[in-house]
């Protein structure tokens, strides 16, 4: 199945250029809290267990998540909620471009029923 990102949606519409969209995904990437802060603001981990997640991906590929359960200190389940919890606490790029006066609220409420109607029609 191919994925469509809003933000590739705008850039075919000619609605935003490709610098915005790398612009305003940089913000949101910056305003995503890390899930090993996440897991330490919901006591899933203490410090110390953080910080040997942390050492042990310095020499390792892999995500956060995937060591701490690897190590015993998280289930997989826990790792599926804090990443869930950081997506939700991330800014939508719609309101990122708003906020960048890119588009305005009402273009964006426009260009989101367009968004969803053509994503509906793909099989």
């Amino acid at each position: 199945m191919v994925k469509h990102r809003f933000g590739q949606f705008l850039v075919s519409k000619g609605i935003v250029d490709e610098e915005a969209i790398v612009k305003a995904l940089n913000f949101q990437r910056q305003q995503s809290l890390p899930i090993g802060q996440l897991a330490l603001t919901k006591r899933k981990l203490t410090v110390k267990q953080v910080f040997t997640i942390l050492n042990a991906q310095i020499d390792s590929p892999k995500p956060f998540g995937e060591i701490a359960v690897e190590l015993g200190y998280l289930t997989t389940q826990e790792v599926r909620k804090l990443l869930e919890l950081q997506s939700q606490k991330r800014p939508f790029l719609g309101e990122i471009l708003v906020n960048m006066e890119k588009i305005t609220e009402e273009q964006l409420n426009s260009l989101l029923v367009e968004f969803g109607r053509k994503m509906a029609d793909i099989p």
